[in-house]
């Protein structure tokens, strides 16, 4: 379903806030400290507590229930997807299935309960670096339900080997902790489980020990074969497709994210190409500098897995409404798509 500006925005945080969760289950696997199998997350179950603006507004929820505890509970498997006909490798990556239950709320509402599923692929173009991202998320929370599909694609490829996030974190008291940005410690418990607390980035209250935001624990069993999924549908330029005099308001919460100039002549890229166009824009973007959109990168690092950053270059942004989906796309100034952001 189609959300409101005031949705969009607020989900376009979560979608990346839900890589919170997906750290934990990254395509990549890490050897135990002893002799043993490779290890993969494949549960995840704790807590995080709804204490900044954006975490209540996803829910739906007041201001009377800040700082309500969410219930979160996931499984996870590795994936490899079929059927990209334009990749130079199978997409490889996780899938995560899960609850997130928020009880004995004091508002109009007395209990939330969502059903979500995540798949992150990324394509390997080279030992250590990757060529795009595919993320597609579906997030059922009664009026704020929708699905999105994100594609990234890096050009030149991004740089991610293994172990590049270690120096992010320091020793401390029997694990690790993030030298900058919000506060995170990680430990490893018994079993060679793992467990995360810490600090939301724009969380007011939480700075450090004893106080935390979020908690989760994460089973790790011996790595399984990953399972075959499709791979998601392609982006299609809609030839033909002018700016029109309503503005498109669907991801209009997205659109806050980039530098945008004059309004320009350009036919947008949407994942749904045979929906009814019910509005149009195309606008100039700016080069960002060398600026990366990678909100909560330092939980992703927090347990050495790979994150989904992206940093704007000048081009062209196009977004388009149909009767059942909003696009986004960021081209570059030679016309490749860089960028695309598809939710109903």
């Amino acid at each position: 379903m189609g959300t409101t500006n005031g949705q969009a925005s607020s989900i376009s945080e979560w979608v990346i806030l839900g890589l919170v969760v997906s750290a934990i289950f990254s395509i990549g696997v890490e050897p135990p400290s002893n002799p043993g199998p490779d290890l993969e997350v494949t549960h995840l179950s704790g807590t995080m507590d709804l204490s900044t603006q954006s975490s209540l507004d996803v829910f739906g929820i007041g201001e009377e229930d800040r700082y309500a505890p969410a219930e979160i509970e996931v499984d996870s498997r590795g994936v490899v997807s079929e059927g990209c006909t334009d990749c130079s490798t199978s997409p490889t990556g996780v899938h995560m299935n899960g609850t997130i239950l928020i009880p004995n709320l004091v508002g109009e509402v007395s209990r939330i309960e969502i059903e979500f599923n995540f798949t992150h692929l990324s394509e390997n173009v080279m030992d250590g670096f990757i060529g795009r991202e595919w993320l597609s998320v579906d997030w059922g929370a009664g009026d704020l339900s929708g699905h999105w599909e994100i594609l990234i694609v890096h050009d030149p490829p991004r740089w991610s080997p293994d172990g590049r996030t270690r120096a992010a974190f320091i020793p401390s008291d029997g694990g690790t902790e993030s030298r900058t940005g919000p506060w995170i410690f990680i430990e490893t418990l018994l079993d060679h489980a793992l467990n995360a607390r810490g600090c939301l980035p724009d969380s007011s209250r939480c700075k450090g020990f004893p106080s935390r935001d979020i908690i989760l624990t994460a089973t790790r069993e011996p790595v399984a074969p990953r399972i075959t999924i499709t791979h998601p549908d392609g982006w299609v330029q809609l030839e033909g497709s002018p700016s029109t005099s309503e503005i498109p308001t669907k991801m209009e919460g997205i659109r806050g994210l980039m530098d945008l100039g004059e309004v320009v002549n350009s036919s947008p890229w949407c994942h749904s190409p045979d929906d009814e166009m019910v509005s149009s824009r195309s606008w100039e973007a700016f080069n960002s500098g060398g600026v990366a959109i990678a909100p909560m990168s330092t939980w992703l690092e927090a347990l050495t897995l790979p994150s989904s950053t992206f940093t704007p270059n000048g081009g062209t942004w196009s977004e388009v409404d149909t009767d059942q989906h909003g696009c986004a796309s960021l081209v570059d100034e030679n016309g490749t798509l860089r960028l695309g952001v598809s939710v109903r």
